[in-house]
């Protein structure tokens, strides 16, 4: 895998770097799952932001 440049800085992220956080994030999913958690699928091309349209997001007079 070759190193990618992380954006916004002049840096480079390392495999070792990439490997670490992708073992930091299976080890925190295996502990929310081992407390009980529950992770849910979101059907591909459904937002969980709902639909509220821009004419009522400007509306702060009532």
């Amino acid at each position: 895998m070759p190193n990618t440049r992380i954006k916004g800085s002049n840096q480079r992220r390392t495999v070792q770097m990439a490997q670490k956080s992708s073992d930091d994030l299976q080890a925190q999913i295996a502990q929310f799952l081992g407390a009980g958690g529950v992770i849910e699928e979101i059907p591909q091309g459904l937002s969980g932001q709902p639909f509220i349209p821009y004419s009522k997001k400007a509306d702060t007079t009532k």
